[in-house]
């Protein structure tokens, strides 16, 4: 199946149900083609990005390595010539339409004028791709994630939160352009009305958030915060490694309907309620509300779903080996529009910072 075909029936899925699943050998040649090389996608695979990621800023969620490479897509016009990033492996973008076929090499039949840009499929509008050189902000809304309640570790989720920039490998990388270019085509061309977004902005940004959960101990997982949203129009997993995880049992990825009461859950396997709490029956919790249930193992294999229409969660992994490390790497793209109240800031010339609105 040629590329864009493929591409545009994954996205009709993901419309449709909510949520797709892309495996790992397909996801990977979709970045080959968006132009990440072999060279920078295995470096990630060996684990020699994750491994040099900051500590969570939370002391409780110290066990979370994590930090976003946050990059900006201008639907607005733009004069050509214009550099989209002070990295020169971000400042070559490709060109994808509906006109365009793709050859059995890989290559485009049919190329834009200017291969600096791509082109939206369905509103032919230029996406600039640039990188805001800022460290992100998250603004979880309390009705999409649980603070204490019911959350196995105690922090503050919702509200404004800040973020690490990754090492200067992943940012100089060609991942992360070709990363973006994939996400620029699954975002709809008119995102959800969020309260707290500027739903009209010609911009949109999608947060590359690189996490490692090292199994430290029992309570390190993956969402501790169980069933939750993510505050964003668009986002995926993307698994890149495991390592000394437990394959039978433990580390799904799962999919809920919107209507799934947001929260933990006490449960050892899927089906059954260690305990048959009455809140959970109350409040609307049901198995029957699990659209997807499945552990990413292989490298590359990506979830999409529209935050908008479900709801997720990643049960917690065990170790295969009592002894060695034991850890899980992924990549989570979020895709938003900016906040309204002008957190969500850019770098500008190299020296200016203004708020992405």
């Amino acid at each position: 199946m040629m590329m864009n075909s493929y591409l545009e029936s994954q996205k009709e899925i993901l419309e449709s149900k909510g949520f797709v699943l892309i495996p790992g050998r397909k996801y990977y040649n979709l970045l080959l083609h968006f132009g990440a090389s072999i060279e920078d996608l295995e470096k990630l695979e060996s684990g020699f990005i994750h491994e040099r990621l900051a500590r969570d800023r939370e002391a409780v969620m110290s066990f979370r390595q994590l930090a976003f490479h946050r990059l900006l897509l201008d639907k607005e016009d733009v004069s050509f010539g214009y550099p989209c990033c002070s990295y020169p492996s971000l400042c070559s973008s490709s060109v994808h339409s509906d006109s365009s076929t793709i050859s059995s090499n890989g290559t485009d039949s049919a190329k834009a004028e200017d291969e600096e840009y791509i082109i939206d499929r369905q509103e032919q509008v230029p996406t600039k791709i640039s990188c805001a050189h800022r460290e992100a902000v998250s603004q979880i809304g309390k009705e999409e994630i649980c603070d204490d309640s019911r959350a196995s570790i105690s922090f503050k989720r919702s509200g404004n939160r800040e973020y690490s920039l990754p090492p200067v490998e992943y940012i100089e990388s060609t991942v992360p352009e070709a990363m973006a270019k994939i996400h620029d085509y699954f975002q709809p061309s008119l995102h959800h009305y969020q309260s707290n977004l500027n739903q009209a902005s010609k911009t949109t940004i999608d947060d590359q958030t690189l996490i490692r959960i090292n199994k430290d101990y029992d309570m390190a997982e993956p969402t501790p915060e169980g069933i939750h949203q993510d505050g964003t129009e668009i986002s995926s997993v993307t698994l890149i490694n495991r390592k000394n995880v437990l394959k039978e049992i433990g580390g799904e990825s799962r999919i809920w309907k919107i209507e799934q009461p947001t929260g933990n859950y006490d449960s050892d396997e899927f089906g059954v309620l260690r305990n048959h709490s009455k809140d959970l029956v109350l409040n609307g919790f049901s198995w029957d509300n699990c659209l997807f249930n499945k552990a990413l193992e292989t490298p590359w294999e990506t979830i999409f779903f529209n935050d908008r229409k479900v709801k997720h969660e990643v049960r917690n992994f065990f170790r295969d080996e009592d002894e060695g490390l034991c850890y899980r790497d992924v990549i989570v793209n979020f895709v938003r529009k900016p906040l309204s109240d002008g957190s969500d800031t850019k770098l500008v010339d190299g020296n200016r910072i203004e708020s992405i609105l």
